[in-house]
């Protein structure tokens, strides 16, 4: 179930570049710069595309800026309901009968409260959404 988590942020460029290829390989682009800007490890970029969920605030952080570079996270640590929502539509396998429960999801992960820490915020959003995701019994596209 983690490794959703990390998909979500892998699918997320394709909410936030829709005319450009996504490849793997440009996610792992957008993670390194990340990490670099974070000072996160190889560690934490190697359990992000292995879909584990970090826990060391470098981890948090390297998720915090990727959330951003797409979009999903605002420049203030809140949640872009817009992008969250294209995000879980992807994540989800959106249809009919799905949409009201993606819409659910992102209103209840805007909702909470996170920390002003934005690593520890995007940390909070990602837990949450990955919850809500299983909380309402979506089938999730695999990768």
């Amino acid at each position: 179930m983690l490794r959703i988590v990390c998909l979500a942020f892998l699918l997320a460029i394709v909410a936030a570049k829709p005319h450009e290829e996504i490849t793997k390989e440009h996610a792992t682009e957008v993670a390194h710069e990340c990490k670099e800007e974070t000072g996160a490890t190889d560690e934490d970029v190697a359990q992000l595309m292995k879909h584990e969920l970090g826990e060391t605030h470098e981890a948090k952080c390297l998720r915090s800026c990727i959330m951003k570079k797409f979009e999903i996270m605002d420049d203030a640590g809140k949640l872009n309901k817009e992008k969250a929502l294209e995000l879980v539509k992807i994540m989800s396998k959106d249809n009919e009968e799905t949409s009201a429960s993606v819409a659910e999801i992102v209103d209840k992960c805007d909702e909470i409260e996170v920390p002003e820490d934005h690593c520890d915020a995007a940390h909070a959003y990602e837990t949450c959404i990955h919850e809500q995701i299983h909380e309402h019994g979506l089938s999730l596209e695999e990768h």
